[in-house]
């Protein structure tokens, strides 16, 4: 089958890649600053709004357990 030059498929080289794409390597970066942020906030307030021992926790001692 003879085929016309416009219609010939070149298959002598491996196509090559642009790579990735701009969004989505700025995506992934904002993300992973996004995941370090929560991270740290969470570390840092962390000690905020807690009150050890709670007033309210049961005081048992647990040496007069036994009836």
């Amino acid at each position: 089958m003879i085929v016309p030059d416009s219609e010939y498929l070149d298959f002598s080289q491996v196509p090559q890649t642009k790579g990735i794409p701009k969004t989505i390597l700025y995506s992934a970066i904002i993300g992973l600053a996004m995941i370090f942020a929560i991270g740290a906030s969470v570390v840092l307030l962390a000690g905020t709004g807690h009150h050890w021992p709670a007033s309210s926790s049961m005081r048992v001692d647990l040496g007069t357990l036994h009836e």
